[in-house]
């Protein structure tokens, strides 16, 4: 009798457990959809690296993604990373369908996409924090109260960008509204294609007082305008070492708790 009703109870359980699956319920974790919950998910575990995201967006519920999640040396909120480079071993000079889609490896040189990078800074207020940094390994900042950038219908225009502070110097807002331009859609507002000519794909205006997305250059160069460039803090003929934009929710009361 006590073998009975042990079998009795385990197909029970089994049945109650076959009927959650099947009616969608389930005890796992939904993904989070920013670096700050990625980290608070790992707890003790959290390091900078690689995280899956899912955006609580239309058209983005079933298109989970990877991203690079940078934690905040002094213990702030986590950054996610939307653009690095590090060296010359990517090629940044893609076309529009690159720059849309995405390119690169996120633990050296990569650009997130610009379907992503839309759809990022739709679901939540964001911050950005662009990292500087020379061949002489002196970095500087250039922070972004707000950043947000349109859909395809708008050609990825820098629709938001906030109050600077920082140490780089402001070359970014010249590139307020502009929209997003690559050596094969042309969008700038000079008569002819500012990233055909200065090899890179950027907000470009006529043309640029930023582009971090030139070419890979070694500091000082004889080419006005080229290399990856941030005006404001060396200049036109230099081309940094290295750069990455990151972006956080704005404020925490923006940050959705799972339980």
């Amino acid at each position: 009798m006590l073998v009975n009703a042990v079998l009795l109870l385990l197909l029970f359980l089994l049945g109650t457990v076959s009927t959650n699956i099947l009616c969608g319920e389930s005890n796992t974790r939904p993904l989070p959809f920013n670096c700050v919950e990625a980290v608070r998910f790992a707890g003790s575990e959290a390091k900078s690296g690689i995280y899956q995201i899912r955006l609580p967006l239309k058209g983005w519920e079933d298109r989970p993604f990877y991203v690079y999640c940078l934690l905040e040396g002094s213990g702030g909120d986590p950054w996610m990373l939307v653009q690095r480079r590090q060296d010359n071993e990517i090629d940044f000079y893609r076309n529009w369908n690159d720059y849309k889609t995405g390119f690169g490896n996120m633990e050296t040189n990569f650009w997130i996409g610009l379907d992503k990078l839309h759809a990022l800074t739709q679901v939540q207020l964001n911050e950005l924090q662009i990292e500087l940094r020379d061949f002489n390994d002196t970095v500087k900042y250039a922070n972004y109260e707000t950043f947000a950038v349109g859909d395809g219908s708008e050609k990825y225009a820098l629709n938001i960008l906030g109050k600077y502070s920082g140490s780089a110097g402001d070359s970014f807002l010249y590139h307020s509204g502009q929209k997003f331009s690559t050596y094969d859609q042309d969008n700038d507002n000079w008569s002819r294609n500012c990233a055909e000519q200065y090899k890179g794909a950027w907000w470009f205006n006529t043309c640029h007082h930023s582009n971090l997305n030139g070419e890979h250059l070694q500091g000082t160069h004889k080419a006005e305008g080229k290399g990856i460039e941030w005006s404001a803090w060396h200049g036109p003929y230099y081309s940094l070492k290295y750069t990455h934009m990151a972006i956080r929710p704005r404020d925490s009361a923006d940050i959705r708790v799972q339980r």
